[in-house]
């Protein structure tokens, strides 16, 4: 696998695992626990693909990135034969749809390497190293699509909701000065109704 194509796993799963992460907030308690788990799981993937060489775990890792998918049509089906809406509606579609994309994403690509490693006898051929201009247009190219996706998944979920716009904090928001002790005195911290 080259190491483009690796450094586009490594963005996959860190983009659905922090999607998953900021579902866990709207989720009840059972499904924000698996959601957790799936989320901090998907980023040590994630950032373990970017440190080795070559994908940890291929085989595993396609399986967790596939179970979500799965997972996440099964409560759909019992939360509508519940007539349980809430409980479908704990996992937003937008952001759930991006994580959706990002872990077919790395099912496909892991099991296409898969498969050429088996039909090349159980020894995967080392691609050659890309030129460093092609590897940085590779790796920013990722970059962008990854935080195209989870930017407004992010934004969908209930952490994003309540998020601070940029740009709208004011001046009370800044501590005073108050000869270098350290503390927070003084500061009057925007309303956050609903919380």
């Amino acid at each position: 696998m080259s190491q483009i194509v690796r450094t586009w796993l490594g963005f996959a799963a860190i983009g659905a695992g922090l999607v998953h992460l900021a579902l866990v907030i709207s989720s009840p308690l059972p499904i924000a626990a698996v959601v957790l788990l799936l989320g901090v799981t998907e980023i040590a993937w994630g950032v373990a693909t970017f440190a080795r060489e070559s994908v940890p775990t291929p085989r595993v890792a396609g399986v967790v990135a596939i179970a979500p998918l799965v997972a996440w049509s099964l409560l759909v089906v019992v939360a509508t034969m519940l007539d349980a809406a809430w409980l479908a509606a704990s996992l937003p579609l937008l952001p759930m749809a991006v994580a959706s994309i990002l872990e077919l994403f790395v099912a496909a690509v892991l099991a296409t390497h898969l498969r050429r490693v088996r039909n090349a006898g159980g020894t995967a051929t080392v691609p050659a190293l890309p030129s460093a201009g092609r590897y940085l247009v590779g790796l920013m190219a990722g970059a962008l699509l990854v935080g195209a996706l989870t930017t407004p998944a992010l934004a969908a979920t209930e952490a994003g909701r309540y998020a601070q716009p940029h740009g709208s904090h004011d001046a009370d928001l800044v501590p005073p000065e108050d000869g270098g002790s350290g503390t927070l005195t003084g500061i009057r911290l925007p309303e956050h109704g609903d919380h």
